[in-house]
């Protein structure tokens, strides 16, 4: 045997998948928080480009987050439809039934509980609202719940859409993918329903929005078949400073989104971001804190809005300054999935369910 034969390098891990959610998340919030040029009585820039603040060019790279997500789920998702064939639809009943109960102990948690302890009646509403929320059919209570809906579509759909891919030329299916993208995104942004019935409009918004989530899910899918990134590691193993022409990488994409804000290239610059991201080299405290918030990514994701809209928004905001502000709103997030988190495992011992866990 070759002594100097090429070593094994295997493709996107679990804990790296973890990790990209985590990024993903905080991605996420910082899009919420500082994409906005009315930053009057919300923060102060301490930095400009031109009229606006720095930190507004910087938190449109956030809209990646999406597309890093459904990349990630695909990725996943692919690889347990290739693995284990034969559990892959209980396996995603499973997922499906986890992330709803995560959802439900923070609907009654954030809506129900702390709305009608604050007398913000109003906003609970009444019960049927409260009910429509618990299906994820609609999002009245948070608007980033949008995407709970979707993420159902896509794992309950995932089956036929792992059966496409691994029948068809894969960058036929990423052309496809692609077309799709773009319908979707000029009926979601450019032309959204102005029908007088409710129910018309609301299949119209969730068409556009499963259209445009299902290219970096599918993506995810097709970058498993095609081991992607072992290739990329492959190529990329004898370059010097690997890591800092990655990070450099990553510079270039964020600032060629300041300079293109349209967040229809959002996912033609996740997909880079990912694969740049995944060959450095982070220092171990980045990685340590990364895998300390993996677990509490979907929590995060799903209640970060009432601290900095509907509850806390004085309180977040009282910070002035941009890092304070974000680390208080990630501070927060986490210590209420610890919360959900806890109440979960008291469920779980409660009906003696050993299914029943926390969702990374």
């Amino acid at each position: 045997m070759n002594s100097m034969s090429t070593p094994e390098i295997k493709e996107i891990s679990v804990k790296q998948s973890q990790q990209l959610k985590a990024v993903a998340i905080l991605f996420m919030l910082f899009l919420h928080l500082f994409n906005t040029v009315n930053y009057q009585g919300l923060f102060t820039p301490l930095v400009f480009v031109g009229d606006k603040p720095l930190v507004y060019y910087l938190s449109l790279f956030g809209d990646t987050c999406v597309p890093i997500f459904c990349f990630v789920s695909g990725y996943g998702l692919y690889y347990k439809y290739t693995k284990k064939p034969e559990t892959y639809l209980r396996d995603n009943m499973t997922r499906l039934k986890k992330i709803y109960i995560n959802y439900w102990i923070i609907l009654l948690l954030f809506v129900v509980g702390l709305g009608l302890a604050l007398g913000q009646t109003e906003f609970v509403g009444p019960w049927t609202r409260v009910l429509f929320n618990a299906t994820g059919i609609i999002n009245s209570y948070n608007g980033a719940w949008w995407f709970l809906f979707i993420y159902i579509l896509l794992v309950l759909t995932s089956p036929l859409s792992f059966r496409w891919v691994s029948r068809s030329n894969p960058y036929l299916t990423l052309g496809v993918c692609t077309v799709l993208y773009i319908t979707a995104f000029y009926f979601r942004v450019y032309r959204p329903s102005t029908s007088e019935h409710a129910i018309v409009r609301w299949l119209h918004n969730e068409v556009a929005l499963f259209g445009t989530s299902f290219l970096p899910f599918v993506t995810g899918a097709v970058s498993f078949s095609m081991k992607w990134q072992t290739n990329l590691t492959l190529k990329l193993q004898q370059v010097k400073y690997k890591s800092m022409w990655c990070v450099a990488g990553i510079i270039v994409l964020v600032v060629l989104h300041a300079i293109i804000p349209n967040f229809i290239i959002a996912p033609f610059l996740a997909m880079p971001f990912i694969f740049l991201f995944l060959q450095v080299q982070w220092p171990g405290w980045m990685t340590s804190l990364l895998d300390f918030m993996a677990p509490h990514a979907t929590n995060m994701w799903l209640v970060h809005m009432f601290f900095y809209i509907t509850y806390f928004h004085d309180f977040i905001f009282s910070f002035r300054y941009i890092p304070l502000i974000f680390i208080i709103l990630v501070a927060c997030s986490i210590a209420s999935s610890f919360v959900i988190n806890f109440i979960i495992k008291l469920i779980s011992k409660l009906f003696e369910n050993r299914e029943i866990t926390k969702v990374a």
